[in-house]
């Protein structure tokens, strides 16, 4: 229980080790190491600014090359998790920062943040948890579930796999993605028709956040964290700010 972070952090750095690779584990070190360098001053403003510019390196050029330059692809989603894992990764960089300014007393250790960043289960899609939920959570040495707990998760693990065929047979069987890109017969829909089509859109849009948010949510709570809940579907929605 005592141990139970660095054995999560020690899992996700061999983790992304061994799929991207040697350097692209650099890279990120060395960004999480300047953000920590960052944090001790302790200025917001500071932080912000430059977890913004962290994120702007994996956007302009010349900055963008260099990095990527450094990872070879190897198989075809190594590019997704490149730019998924190293923007999560300053997110969570900035949270981190954002919590040490916070702190009256004393200074988090560069090894607090590696075992939050390092989570697998988070690292490259998220969702976000904060660092202050995530250290008070994974800190804890009574690890209790509730009633039923594990009864739920099963449930939700069974949803998630429905949710996944959903998925694949959005993906395979409808041609809401494709009907869009034709023009000429987009003109042709009436109002009613190119609503539903809009919707059809947004729900399955919600369907892959909910796979995504689901299955990591799932692992994250047999580690006995609370993570973030998925977003809400599209048709319960009222107001836009609870997306």
């Amino acid at each position: 229980k005592l141990h139970r972070a660095v054995v999560y952090m020690l899992y996700g750095l061999l983790s992304v080790l061994g799929s991207m690779g040697l350097s692209y584990l650099m890279i990120i070190l060395s960004h999480c190491i300047v953000l920590y360098s960052v944090s001790l001053v302790k200025h917001k403003w500071l932080c912000y600014v430059a977890g913004l510019c962290s994120l702007a390196s994996f956007k302009l050029e010349p900055f963008s090359s260099w990095q990527s330059g450094f990872v070879t692809e190897t198989f075809h989603l190594q590019d997704v998790l490149f730019y998924g894992g190293s923007g999560f990764t300053i997110m969570r960089c900035m949270s981190f920062a954002l919590e040490s300014c916070e702190r009256k007393e004393g200074i988090f250790s560069i090894f607090d943040l590696l075992k939050y960043n390092f989570y697998l289960p988070f690292f490259f899609f998220g969702p976000i948890m904060t660092f202050d939920q995530f250290y008070a959570q994974v800190s804890a040495l009574e690890l209790r579930r509730k009633d039923d707990e594990m009864r739920n998760i099963r449930v939700h693990a069974v949803l998630n796999v429905g949710a996944i065929i959903a998925v694949d047979i959005f993906f395979h069987f409808f041609y809401i993605l494709t009907l869009p890109s034709d023009l000429k017969f987009v003109n042709r829909l009436s109002d009613w028709s190119l609503a539903g089509l809009a919707y059809s859109n947004l729900v399955y849009d919600w369907v892959k956040a909910a796979v995504m948010f689901g299955v990591i949510n799932t692992i994250a709570r047999l580690d006995h964290l609370d993570p973030p809940q998925p977003p809400k579907c599209i048709t319960m929605l009222y107001v836009f700010a609870e997306t």
